[in-house]
């Protein structure tokens, strides 16, 4: 870490977890009008700040034991217009309207979904934001029935029925396909027009970039020291962020920066590369829900990555090559061992990681010395060993089904969602690990949102479309290129790049490079450029 004590030498820390624990200095600035967005790695204090800002923490000053926490913080915090905002949460004249990240929470709500919208509703549109959301034809279910995207739409619409001048936003897309990520963008952008205080954080880039008009970076150690830095447009501060430095304040908080590259990675496939799966036309119904899939392939060392809005069948492709469901009309077989992370994980297992992982992998011992360097380090899993699972994060959990997959005697393996609570740097990190993986003999079938990783993880693209919860189609295989530009021209998008990153931009709407990449139907690729691979350094 370069020049990272400098800016707090000497500084009353905002707040401390306790004596040699997590400490953390600085807020962001809000402000009426504007949606402020936060972007740092896990564990450096982002959800620390949106507790304070919600009220439900008071900051203690680095004071574990004060009695009188909320007049010594109004005193304390120096940041502009924090004590004046601070005040009057406490003293209730600004009313806060707060998503969290954990999901799990709101399973245990009694009633149903309309029920629970309904008590919070002071703005008489539940029946609106249920629309706006997709969350119409639920209304009737409860909680604990939904799934995580349902969940997490859930969620939001708890926040957005409320008559609130403040929304506080943490990790909102998690679960969401870039359509639902997009519409709710626009959903929060709608808040400020009104004249509200909001501040999203998230680790989706080109979604943040979308959804925000300022930004802070929150840099530090893990798990140690977070702080806030000072505000800036969202292009400065994401690039900040990948970068690795704060121009301004003269801090450096990671040695190698994080950039894009130009290079397009089309690969070639032919017969003469090993086949590890061949499916047929698949057709069938569950329930009410019909799907038709074109036949396909999966190639030795293969990447191919799933894209689709929610309810499209992804999942349900997914269970059906891992075994999970069986259909009398499918001919097809999978020609390989298949090793499967699902989307939605649990944490009820009564031991440790290191016991999960040996238990996943189906009594297998994974602690060797070859698991630890191309798996377990890479995933952050290693130092988590010991740890029981139940107490891990959302990040955490992710990368330890992560792992537990990977390291399971397979041929083909099947994540959904691996991006899932993971931030920027974890994503492109699991990543490479991922890729590494399937360059090993192996292949690998993914399911992801975030369309930048999608572009980094991805060999080929198999792309659904339909009518969620009603009918899916999905199409065979496609090369990169022609695949995104099918996806992203079915969403009505296309994608810039930014000068100084080369990281994937939303172009606004009819603006020039909109209309002259859909004129060149590039939607997503620069022209006469390609793909942008992550690199670090």
């Amino acid at each position: 870490m370069v020049n990272l004590p400098g800016p707090v030498e000497g500084e009353t820390p905002v707040h401390s977890y306790g004596e040699n624990s997590f400490r953390l200095f600085g807020l962001p600035q809000l402000r009426k009008g504007s949606v402020v967005g936060l972007i740092g790695p896990n564990g450096i204090g982002k959800t620390t700040v949106i507790n304070i800002l919600s009220g439900n923490l008071i900051p203690n000053t680095g004071t574990i034991d004060d009695s009188n926490g909320c007049e010594r913080a109004v005193e304390t915090i120096k940041v502009p217009g924090m004590r004046e905002y601070l005040r009057s949460v406490y003293d209730r004249n600004l009313r806060v309207a707060f998503k969290e990240q954990v999901l799990e929470k709101l399973q245990h709500l009694k009633g149903t979904l309309k029920m629970n919208l309904t008590r919070l509703d002071n703005r008489g549109i539940t029946d609106e934001v249920a629309e706006d959301l997709t969350l119409s034809s639920l209304l009737h279910r409860k909680p604990r029935d939904l799934s995580g995207g349902e969940l997490q739409r859930f969620a939001l619409a708890r926040v957005l029925v409320q008559d609130a001048d403040v929304y506080l936003f943490d990790e909102p897309v998690t679960f969401l396909d870039i359509k639902q990520r997009l519409h709710l963008a626009r959903l929060i952008q709608s808040l400020v027009a009104k004249g509200k205080y909001c501040l999203a954080v998230d680790h989706d880039l080109a979604v943040l970039d979308y959804m925000v008009d300022l930004c802070h970076v929150v840099y530090g150690e893990t798990h140690a020291l977070g702080i806030v830095s000072s505000q800036t447009s969202q292009t400065k501060a994401i690039n900040s962020f990948l970068l690795g430095r704060l121009k301004a304040e003269n801090v450096t908080f990671r040695s190698k920066a994080i950039t894009f590259r130009r290079t397009a990675r089309e690969r070639e496939w032919s017969r003469e590369i090993r086949l590890f799966y061949e499916y047929p036309l698949i057709e069938g119904r569950i329930g009410d829900f019909k799907f038709k899939i074109e036949k396909g392939e999966v190639f030795k060392g293969e990447v191919l990555t799933i894209l689709g809005e929610n309810g499209l069948g992804k999942t349900t492709f997914a269970n059906i090559i891992s075994g999970l469901t069986k259909l009398p009309e499918t001919k097809g077989r999978l020609q390989a061992k298949v090793s499967y992370k699902p989307q939605h994980l649990s944490r009820r297992f009564d031991g440790s990681v290191g016991e999960f992982l040996t238990t996943y992998a189906n009594d297998r011992y994974v602690l060797t010395k070859e698991f630890k360097v191309s798996l377990l380090k890479p995933l952050g899993i290693w130092h988590l060993i010991k740890r029981p699972l139940n107490e891990l994060s959302g990040g955490e959990l992710q990368r330890a089904f992560l792992a537990g997959c990977l390291s399971r005697d397979a041929e083909v393996y099947v994540i959904d969602e691996a991006s899932a609570f993971l931030d920027v740097e974890e994503r492109l990190k699991a990543t490479r690990v991922i890729r590494y993986w399937a360059q090993k003999n192996h292949a690998v079938i993914a399911i992801e949102h975030d369309i930048q990783i999608a572009d980094a993880i991805s060999d080929r693209l198999m792309l659904f479309f339909g009518e969620p919860g009603i009918s899916g189609r999905a199409t065979s295989p496609l090369g990169k290129r022609d695949g995104m530009n099918q996806f992203l021209k079915s969403l009505d998008i296309t994608f810039r790049r930014d000068e100084e990153t080369g990281r994937a931009r939303i172009n606004k709407k009819d603006s020039r490079l909109d209309r002259d990449q859909r004129r060149l139907n590039e939607y997503y690729y620069a022209p006469g450029l390609s793909s942008l691979q992550p690199q670090v350094g």
